[in-house]
This record gives structure tokens, C-alpha cells and sequence, in this order.
């Protein structure tokens, strides 16, 4: 029974995650963390004698108080429970199901999140940190000045095409999270 239900949760998942990439085009990195999520939960509940596909409301509480016992952080927590309301949309948009579980779940409160920045002697010390003496140091070192004046993510510095250059306009075309383009 038990590897019954875990082949449908697998197949319920990988459904939605197919559905995640093809229409809203979701990077790799939530993807997989939409997967994890998703059979952290599933494992879970078959513990419990449920499924995911039909877990109820009270079923998907216990399963956020168990992360909690494992000092999840409330942002782990929120993302976890954001990718449930997404699984449980798409069920419902299937016709799979006709109520959503987490519905009347609150998320847990998230402090505020500003991004660390680096000092002057930090930065100095990571763009002097490459031997340009070298043709890997002299590639690196202009990695590390493109991502600081351009402030871009490392995962965006290391999709971006040579297409995205305009060297006539001086002008760097970067898609970033989402798939927006920014200049």
C-alpha cells in the first residue's frame, strides 16, 4: 500500500512540477526545491497514514509542526508552505481537487530581509583575490568587477550569452529571476 501511495505522490508531483516549468517557467533551483519540499511533505504524511494528493488541513499542520521540531526557519517554513499552495492550486485547476488545504493556513511571520553588503576593504580584497597573471585569474577578475558594477547574482553571471553584449551602446542585457530582462 505504502509504495502504492508513494509512486501516486510521485507521479501527482512530477506532474505539477512539469506543469511549473512549461507554463511559468521556473528555474532549475526552485524546481528542485519545489521537489524536495514536495516528497519532504509526501514522506511525511504516508507516516501518517495520508497522502499528499488528499492530505487535509490538519494533516499539512502536523506536517508544519514537525518542521518546526526540526527548527526549520520561519523563511524555510514559508517557502514550504508557499510551494504546497501552488501543488494544491494546480490539483484544483486539474479538477483533482476541489478544495485547497492550505487555504486557511497563515504563513509564520518573516523578519525583514536586507542583503548583507560589503565593505570597501572586502571588495577590494575579493577583486585583488585572482592571479591576472594568469589567463583563469585575468577571467575571474573580470567576473568579480562585472558581477559588483553590474550587481548581479553569480547564477546570472554564469548564464549570461556573449549575444547579451552591446559593446556599441555599452549596454549589458541580464535576465534575472523570473525571466526579466534588465539593462
Amino acid at each position: 500500500m505504502q509504495t502504492e501511495a508513494y509512486d501516486n505522490d510521485r507521479d501527482a508531483i512530477e506532474a505539477f512540477l512539469d506543469r511549473s516549468w512549461g507554463e511559468l517557467g521556473l528555474a532549475d533551483n526552485t524546481l528542485a526545491a519545489y521537489r524536495a519540499d514536495l516528497l519532504d511533505a509526501a514522506a511525511f504524511l504516508r507516516s501518517n497514514s495520508s497522502a499528499l494528493p488528499m492530505a487535509r488541513r490538519q494533516d499539512l499542520l502536523a506536517w508544519l509542526a514537525e518542521l518546526a521540531k526540526r527548527k526549520q526557519s520561519a523563511r524555510t517554513v514559508a517557502r514550504k508552505l508557499s510551494c504546497l499552495r501552488h501543488y494544491y492550486q494546480h490539483m484544483i485547476r486539474r479538477g483533482e481537487r476541489s478544495t485547497d488545504p492550505t487555504a486557511e493556513i497563515a504563513p509564520p511571520r518573516l523578519p525583514p530581509r536586507l542583503p548583507g553588503a560589503l565593505s570597501e576593504m572586502e571588495v577590494e580584497a575579493l577583486l585583488d583575490a585572482p592571479d591576472v597573471d594568469t589567463a583563469m585569474g585575468l577571467r575571474d577578475r573580470a567576473m568579480f568587477e562585472l558581477m559588483y558594477a553590474a550587481g548581479l547574482r553569480v547564477s546570472e553571471l554564469v548564464t549570461l550569452p556573449l549575444t547579451h553584449l552591446d559593446m556599441e551602446r555599452g549596454v549589458l542585457r541580464v535576465t534575472g529571476k523570473g525571466s526579466k530582462d534588465r539593462l
